[in-house]
């Protein structure tokens, strides 16, 4: 199926879709099957959302306000994404209910969809603030141009060494500390899908001082996974 993905790319437009969306789901939430749980999910990530980017774009944007306004904005998304999937389909929806939705009628026409071929590089910066590092994640020089069909987005991977390597107690615990250093994503853990060029990642103050390894690869729109690009590193502030 072709048509490209149908959640808006910036914030304002995100906020826009969902505030129709609620506004609709007044008088069709219960014809269309929407739990009520789900509508007041909905609206609470929805507030919040319209609260963190009202910080962001004031003079009191700090970095930390910046993930937190990542975060709710993820929150929204996971929550339109449920909904979008499991009521929202056509048929029985119409044209005219989704258009009054902002969503297009989908496109029947089948088109393959490619594994990707190419490989993502991944650079890491302090963005500022404590305990935070910054992915920046672009095409690995040398190979194939990017396919918006085969490289839908990124697989982000993680992984945290302490200074010397973790013992076998940390590596057994749920934060999984490496006990040396990663040779590719495999041994990472798998911290996030994005479409986003940029990641601030946050981490705990007791991580401060151990070293942050990062490594990922493209996807496309079905979850199939490409080659790993190379693991990067940088030491958490």
């Amino acid at each position: 199926m072709s048509g490209g993905d149908w959640h808006p790319h910036s914030r304002d437009a995100q906020i826009h879709m969902m505030e129709t969306w609620l506004s609709v789901f007044r008088t069709k939430a219960l014809a269309w099957g929407i739990p009520p749980d789900n509508v007041t999910d909905l609206t609470a990530a929805l507030a919040a959302a319209r609260e963190k980017l009202a910080v962001v774009k004031s003079g009191e944007r700090t970095a930390v306000s910046v993930v937190e306004c990542n975060e709710v904005f993820r929150e929204m998304e996971t929550e339109a994404r449920f909904i979008k999937k499991h009521c929202l389909l056509a048929p029985p929806l119409m044209a005219a209910d989704l258009a009054s939705l902002l969503l297009s009628q989908e496109d029947t026409t089948y088109t393959p969809v490619g594994k990707s071929a190419g490989q993502p590089s991944i650079t890491v910066a302090y963005p500022g603030g404590p305990h935070l590092l910054k992915a920046r994640l672009t095409a690995l020089a040398g190979t194939r141009p990017l396919d918006a069909r085969g490289d839908y987005g990124y697989a982000l991977h993680r992984g945290i060494m302490p200074q010397g390597g973790a013992t076998l107690e940390q590596a057994a615990s749920v934060k999984h500390y490496l006990m040396k250093p990663p040779l590719d994503g495999e041994e990472l853990i798998h911290y996030r899908f994005t479409r986003r060029k940029t990641e601030v990642v946050s981490f705990a103050a007791e991580e401060s001082g151990m070293t942050a390894y990062f490594c990922s690869r493209y996807e496309n729109g079905k979850g199939e996974a490409g080659e790993w690009g190379p693991v990067a590193s940088a030491v958490i502030p």
